[in-house]
């Protein structure tokens, strides 16, 4: 009895002191985020406002004589706009902030990936700007505001926004690298699962994590650094901020670590079973009294199915007449080229197995199909797809269409006719289609589309097994902003006409 309580009370001590270690490295931590995420948020809001007081120098002050700026502030209220200015710079900023804030643009632990956050702001910055300018009207104020400076203001503020994203990025790789920060993770499970996460926070850019090492009772080796029961210890002597589960179907196991470890102010994350099917295309529901996922195909649905068809039929209507010369010249090119047809229509599998002809400028010699078999055992890409770089079928006017994607372009009437889209997976030929697996039908779910992340991402370089994997991230995270930024992105690598063969 005399030995018991003394190995009690060093247990106890030894736990207080693993929280008080863990509590002063967060506290400190806690202190260097909120410094840095307050610093650069101010100097951000900083520049929005010197970007209003430049354009509001030259564009609105010039209208009421020279200014005595020797008076200071009590000179500028004498403006008789500058009241009217401030309401609408006020609610822009509120609306905008709380938009921003909403979609968690201020979090210092987030992911940042400028290009995403920009096109985030962009739409923020727009409606913020709409809200502002519709309350002005249904105030019927008497004030002429500045049109020019309105819009320019809106470009200036995007451009900030960018900029001091780039400059959060460029902090926080710095604290990746200062040993003054950072947050220590430890991943129980060095299976399959385990080892992908720690491959993914190794090569995110924006995130201060360091990998720990694992804690697994099946495996040993590097990164290996005991078994489940040593957890406490481990946190202690690495100071341990994260701990993530990827093993939750050991449930004895789990229970006693989640035991052991929630009396510390440590975040544990569990990483649930079958993973890979909880994103964006699982709702949740509840049926008969049970709580219960729904797997559903896509978020491209309803009010989302609407907008991007929509968004298709005008666009295609519109760069159709926009470009109807070029495809004039094209045509021309092709005839005065090579024998056969100007446009060949290719039997396609589109949305949910449906077939449909599309239409393509001829880019190949007229028996294209039948010299295809003779070139069979040249075929440079993997998986049911035939690509050679250098196709002794393919014309002289043929390469130079294809090099650039010209040959594509008759498709815009396929996007018209509901066919097609102008975002969305390749369309395949029906022979690709019977060597699919049931995975590879996941490309099915939407409408087959002209460019897509695998346009913008290395195009016929890509092997087709990334090609699926790209096609299923954009059908199960499908948005109006990542529609926008293929859309955008489609532009210079087309241009480049890396990977096009």
């Amino acid at each position: 009895m005399s030995l018991e309580v003394p190995v009690q009370k060093s247990m106890r001590s030894g736990r207080l002191h693993i929280a008080e270690d863990i509590a002063a490295s967060k506290k400190k931590r806690l202190r260097i985020e909120r410094t840095l995420s307050f610093s650069l948020i101010s100097l951000e809001y900083l520049l929005y406002l010197a970007c209003f007081w430049m354009l509001f120098q030259y564009r609105v002050l010039p209208d009421f004589g020279p200014i005595d700026w020797s008076n200071g502030f009590s000179s500028l209220v004498t403006i008789p706009v500058i009241g009217d200015y401030a309401l609408l710079l006020g609610v822009i900023f509120t609306v905008y902030t709380g938009i921003l804030y909403q979609r968690g643009m201020f979090r210092w632990n987030r992911n940042v990936k400028p290009i995403d956050d920009t096109v985030t702001a962009c739409k923020a910055i727009a409606i913020s700007f709409l809200i502002a300018l519709g309350l002005i009207f249904f105030l019927k104020t008497s004030v002429i505001y500045s049109r020019l400076l309105i819009f320019i203001l809106a470009v200036l503020m995007t451009a900030v926004f960018l900029m001091t994203r780039l400059l959060r990025l460029g902090v926080l790789k710095l604290l990746k690298q200062s040993s003054l920060y950072g947050k220590n993770i430890l991943i129980v499970g060095a299976g399959k699962v385990g080892a992908q996460l720690r491959k993914n926070l190794a090569e995110n850019r924006s995130n201060t994590c360091r990998f720990i090492g694992f804690v697994d009772d099946y495996k040993s080796g590097p990164g290996v650094l005991g078994k489940i029961s040593h957890i406490e210890h481990l946190v202690r002597k690495h100071q341990v901020h994260e701990i993530y589960i990827t093993i939750p179907s050991e449930r004895g196991q789990i229970h006693k670590l989640i035991t052991s470890v929630r009396k510390y102010d440590v975040q544990i994350k569990i990483i649930p079973e079958m993973f890979e099917l909880v994103t964006s295309s699982v709702s949740f529901d509840q049926e008969f009294g049970y709580p219960c996922l729904e797997i559903v195909r896509t978020p491209l649905r309803g009010i989302n199915w609407l907008l991007k068809r929509s968004a298709d039929f005008i666009v295609s209507l519109i760069g159709i007449i926009l470009i109807s010369p070029l495809l004039l010249l094209i045509a021309l090119m092709i005839k005065l080229d090579s024998k056969g047809p100007i446009l060949i229509k290719q039997k396609r599998i589109g949305k949910n197995g449906a077939s449909f002809h599309m239409l393509k400028f001829r880019s190949m010699v007229e028996n294209a199909e039948q010299l295809k078999e003779a070139l069979a055992d040249l075929n440079e890409a993997d998986g049911p797809v035939f690509k050679m770089k250098n196709d002794p079928r393919v014309t002289r006017v043929g390469r130079f269409l294809r090099k650039y994607s010209l040959d594509e372009l008759p498709q815009l009437f396929n996007v018209l006719l509901g066919q097609m889209s102008l975002v969305g997976p390749r369309p395949p030929l029906p022979s690709e289609v019977e060597q699919y697996t049931d995975y590879h039908w996941r490309r099915f779910d939407v409408r087959p589309g002209i460019t897509g992340l695998w346009q913008v991402s290395g195009r016929s370089d890509l092997p087709f097994e990334e090609w699926v994997k790209l096609d299923i991230y954009y059908i199960e995270h499908w948005s109006l902003s990542l529609e926008f930024k293929i859309l955008l992105k489609t532009i210079p690598a087309v241009l480049k006409g890396d990977g096009a063969y």
